[in-house]
């Protein structure tokens, strides 16, 4: 009973889901003048998530780390597990050529909680904002869609302008995204996606994900016929409030 109940509510937020958002691939261009902000829960998210869109387009982005990182590394201190996954974390930015990069430093594993940090952010002056899909099944990876969402609202109550065509684009690191409206091909820079990830390697001990992001960007070239892709979902502001709302 409960797994078809499940099942049931699964399905039907899948198809309302669906019904909000155009899902044929597009190619997703980002000109010059586009200010495009990453937020990344934790140290490596950005770089299996979009490491290839990043190393493509350095001078649009900056990054920001959310979270500290002190619950990713056994056997050591939470000051010097810290100070491990922040080093690893520049030396990647440093692969990508990224150069307007901060850390949040909210607590691991605690992210929902730190909306008083996260509010900090001036969403206001990006026309993209790049998150982890809100399915992604880890706490803080969620959590950025829920904090996204109140600043949002929090900044509408306040009168505080944000882009009139700002778009919320959802990237993959945990799971993938079921509803993908936009790629980019990366096929020309994968050799600086696996050296962002190569970076992390407190994280890459532990597991090879090099191969696992690089097997999906290879799937995810499949329906266009390129050799690597980093697929997304781009929304409008209301549409990602609505998705939001679901869950």
């Amino acid at each position: 009973m409960i797994k078809k109940f499940l099942f049931k509510n699964l399905a039907y937020k899948f198809n309302k889901l669906s019904s909000l958002i155009n899902l044929k691939p597009k190619e997703l261009i980002l000109s010059s003048e586009k200010r495009c902000l990453c937020l990344c829960p934790h140290p490596d998210d950005e770089s299996i998530g979009m490491g290839g869109v990043l190393s493509l387009f350095p001078s649009n982005f900056d990054v920001i780390l959310l979270t500290d990182g002190r619950k990713g590394i056994k056997n050591l201190s939470q000051e010097e597990t810290i100070r491990i996954r922040e080093e690893e974390f520049k030396a990647a930015m440093n692969v990508a050529g990224i150069n307007n990069y901060s850390l949040l430093k909210a607590e691991d594993k605690r992210l929902v909680d730190n909306f008083e940090l996260f509010k900090t952010i001036e969403i206001e002056k990006y026309d993209y904002i790049f998150l982890p899909n809100i399915i992604d099944q880890h706490p803080d990876h969620k959590a950025v869609s829920i904090l996204l969402k109140r600043l949002l609202e929090e900044k509408n109550k306040a009168g505080v302008k944000i882009k009139s065509d700002l778009k919320i684009c959802f990237y993959e690191v945990w799971s993938t995204l079921g509803m993908v409206n936009a790629f980019v091909d990366i096929s020309e820079v994968i050799d600086k996606k696996k050296a962002m990830i190569s970076t992390y390697k407190s994280q890459t001990a532990q597991k090879d994900y090099e191969y696992y992001a690089l097997g999906l960007n290879q799937y995810r070239g499949m329906f266009k016929d390129k050799k690597y892709v980093e697929a997304f979902c781009v929304l409008e502001v209301e549409d990602f409030e609505k998705i939001c709302g679901l869950y």
